[in-house]
Order: C-alpha cells, then structure tokens, then sequence
C-alpha cells in the first residue's frame, strides 16, 4: 500500500471513531409496562439507562430523574391516578419526552367505549378518541410510511412490518393539528395513523404507534428488528428536548463532542500507527504547517509531472504543492 492510501485509510478510520463520539447521548429511560420487563429490549438497553419503573414510582415523583417515559402494555386492573397524570404533564412541562405503544395510547387519548384493554381513568392529555385495540384486521399487518424524511421512521423498509408486534391496534382518529403521522395501516377500508409524534403546546414530545409493537421482542428476524428500530427512533426524538423534538436541532446548541477514554487511546494508537508509518515511507508531516517533508528515494517518474510539482527534497506547503508526489522504487 503507498503512502496515499495508507493516510487516506487512516483518516476513514479516524473519522468513524469522531462519529461514534458524535452519536445522541444516551437518554436516561424509565419504563412503564405491567406485562413486559425492560430487559426485554436489548437494543433499547444497549443505547440508553433503561429503568423499570410502575404507577407507584410515578406518582412518588420517580420520573424527574428520567428523560424520556416509555409506556405501553398497561394492566387495567393497575390503574392511573390523578397524580399519574399530573406527574406525567409536569414531566412534558419539563421538556422532556413520552413514547406510547398499544393501550399507551388510551391514556394519553380518551378511549372510545367498548375499546380493548383500556387504560382506566385515562389522562386526556390529547383531543381524539382510541377505538377498537383488538387484532380486527390480521396479524403481521404492513405500516405504510407517509413521511420517509421523518427521524421516527428512519431505516426501516417502505412498507414494514412486525408479525405479533403489527397485529392488535388502535383506531386514532378526531386528533388536533399538533400531530404529524410518519406512518399509517389500512383495516376495514379506512386509513389510520400508525406511527406519529406531537410537539404539546404545554411542552414536551410524545411519539406514539398504537400497535402493540412489545409483542415483537424476542421473536427474532425482521419483525423483532422493525421493532427495535422503530422503538429507538422514537425515544431518540422523544429525547432532544423542548427546543428540538421533531427536528434537527440547531447548530448553536450542538454540544462538542467529547471523547471517552477507550476513544481517547484508540485515537492515540491510530496516529502512532499513522506516524510511523508515515516516517517509514519518507514522509513528514509538520505541526507548525501543513506540510509534506519529501525526502530520498522519492521521486517523480519521468515526464510525469512539470514544475513545481516535482521535487528532489525539501519541504512543499500543500497549499502550493498540491498533493505529495507518489514514492516511486528506486
């Protein structure tokens, strides 16, 4: 390999190491279920804090420690209190975040009568009505994305699908203009929201899909990955705060990255690697200047380049040199 590509290499390594420490920071995530355990969702766990939390935790004012409230699966028979739901808009007020799955959607969004698996004593916190929630139109039903340009649906298939986690679902439907839908499922010949966030006027973001996508954890294959990637999407939107949920957030406000120690060393390795590759090929690069040292036995092949490009030695500016002359045998 000649020293070009040698540096060119390097530098792809080096800018997929500045990448990784670029990424969102990681949310701390407290998790609200009555039927499922937040270990269930390794790639969720594996990016942010997840903790279990109940109605209990919650109405003992648990949720100021957290950034963004994922809920979904919620017994009935465990109902919300009016300290729940007070708790919960105070945590919106604060600018932080809730994801809903399934019958997360009947607390936040008056239930119909007759809905499936309800939450009791709901919190309203939306106008609109959740009908249905029963596997009325299949299992393994497609969601169709409507705004591919949407973060929550990024990465995923144009339609997907989650075999169990795409089957009993909500009817959304009388919702106020704050919402946007990335996605949506046909049943009975109507067309309904399946995956939507809304930036809420007292605060905070809610991203929500009334299927009840924790059903696909575990199952393996694409289903279980639509899942993952579709639950972390949405926290990680949920998670960027009041001035920023739903969109890019502004220049001025992006945090500098910082490097952790693992990134630190191999960051280290990677230029002693570089330097002394660099050093065994007769190349010098300068700190004062971006500069390349030339030195013996580099040299143009004949007729190959003109003046100034060609060089027997010294120091050429990149600036004026342009790019270093190839090392040639001999």
């Amino acid at each position: 390999m000649n020293a070009r590509n040698f540096i060119r290499r390097g530098i792809t390594a080096l800018a997929m190491v500045l990448g990784a420490a670029s990424q969102a920071q990681a949310a701390n995530v407290a998790f609200w279920s009555d039927y499922y355990s937040a270990a269930s969702f390794t790639a969720l766990n594996a990016t942010h804090t997840v903790t279990q939390v109940t109605v209990a935790n919650i109405d003992a004012g648990a949720l100021s420690a957290y950034d963004v409230l994922v809920l979904g699966h919620l017994n009935p028979s465990i109902p919300p209190t009016a300290t729940t739901c007070s708790q919960i808009q105070s945590f919106l007020a604060a600018g932080k975040g809730v994801v809903s799955e399934w019958n997360g959607a009947t607390l936040l969004i008056q239930p119909a009568a007759g809905a499936y698996h309800a939450v009791t004593n709901p919190c309203n916190l939306f106008a609109g009505t959740a009908a249905g929630g029963f596997n009325s139109f299949g299992i393994d039903l497609p969601l169709t994305i409507t705004a591919p340009a949407s973060p929550l649906v990024a990465g995923l298939s144009n339609p997907f699908a989650m075999a169990g986690g795409s089957e009993f679902v909500y009817q959304l439907t009388g919702l106020g203009p704050e919402w946007s839908v990335a996605a949506t499922y046909t049943g009975g010949g109507a067309v309904f929201p399946a995956v939507l966030s809304a930036v809420r006027s007292g605060g905070g973001c809610v991203a929500l899909s009334p299927f009840d996508f924790f059903d696909a954890a575990g199952v393996g294959g694409t289903a279980q990955s639509n899942m993952e990637i579709l639950l972390n999407n949405m926290v990680a939107w949920a998670a960027r705060g009041p001035a920023s949920c739903g969109r890019a957030p502004a220049a001025a406000v992006q945090p500098v990255p910082t490097l952790e120690r693992p990134l630190l060393a191999a960051l280290a390795g990677l230029l002693g690697v570089c330097g002394a590759r660099l050093r065994r090929e007769g190349f010098e690069l300068s700190a004062a200047a971006l500069t390349w040292r030339v030195e013996p036995p580099f040299r143009a092949a004949p007729g190959s380049c003109p003046a100034p490009r060609c060089f027997s030695g010294g120091t050429v500016p990149l600036a004026e040199g342009g790019a270093a002359p190839e090392p040639t045998d001999g």
